[in-house]
Order: C-alpha cells, then structure tokens, then sequence
C-alpha cells in the first residue's frame, strides 16, 4: 500500500474516532430525563406486580393478566442495575427519590436489585399454577424484595 492510501485510512479512522466520541457525548441523557425513565420502569414494575394483586384478590384481573403482569416485573427485575439507576440521578435532579446512600452503598443496593429476579421468577411460575394462595405467597416474597430497596433506598412519601 503507498503511503497515500495509508495516510488516508489513517485520517478517515481517526475522523471516524472523533465523530463517535464526540457525538457519544453529544447524545449524553439529561439526568433529569433518566430519572423520568427510570420512573416508567417503576411504573411498569408496578402496574405488573398490581396486575398479579388483582387476580390474587379475585378483583375482576384473570390469570392471563397475571401472567402479563408477571413478565412485565421479571422484565424490570432482569435490567441492569446500573442503567436504572445512573449515577447523577439522586434527590435533587428532577422528581427524584433516589437516596445518595444508594450509590454510597452500590454493592448493597445492587444485591437488593438482584434479589428481585429469583423472586419474580417465582411469581411467575406460581402463576402457571393457577392457585391463588401460592400466587399470593410468591407475590408478597416479591413486593417484600422492592420493599427492602424503597425502605434503604428511596425518600419515603409523604
């Protein structure tokens, strides 16, 4: 290859290069807007785990609900920790409830996080079964896994 082609490629890569890196930082999310996702992520969590309650209750929801209710909590709990919770998005920045101590105690939040995943994957297949005891069961060993994360983690309501 002559040194033309060469000093070429050289100069279309590192242009390359700095258009991805510049345009990567040009597309950052406002904090304010991650936090707003994260919201909707615990909305869904939420709708699913209060699908899953109506069935449970005999309150009009039908165990297909449930089911849907059940992906839609074993969704959320399979999502990375990291990318609901960025850094940057505590109290303060935007309508968050997100407590500094959640990153100042990133390994225990992180554990409570994956803590929901076996137990969702549990409301799941309990649902399959079709009792509502044991639905019940597996749905308050759920709530009782966002619990311990709100109660460390997240301003409580007032």
């Amino acid at each position: 290859m002559n040194n033309r082609v060469v000093n070429a490629l050289a100069a279309a890569s590192l242009s390359a290069l700095l258009v991805a890196g510049f345009g990567g930082m040009a597309g950052a999310a406002d904090p304010a807007d991650m936090v707003k996702e994260r919201q909707q992520t615990m909305k869904k969590l939420g709708g699913g785990m209060g699908a899953v309650a109506k069935f449970v209750k005999n309150e009009g929801g039908t165990q297909e609900d449930a089911a849907k209710g059940a992906e839609a909590v074993l969704a959320v709990a399979k999502m990375d920790a990291k990318a609901v919770f960025p850094t940057g998005t505590a109290v303060g920045v935007g309508d968050s409830a997100a407590k500094p101590e959640l990153w100042q105690n990133w390994s225990a939040a992180e554990e409570k996080w994956k803590a929901m995943q076996p137990a969702a994957m549990k409301l799941a297949e309990a649902i399959k079964g079709g009792d509502r005891a044991q639905i019940g069961q597996a749905l308050g060993a759920t709530s009782k896994t966002c619990g311990g994360c709100h109660e460390d983690f997240r301003v409580k309501k007032q």
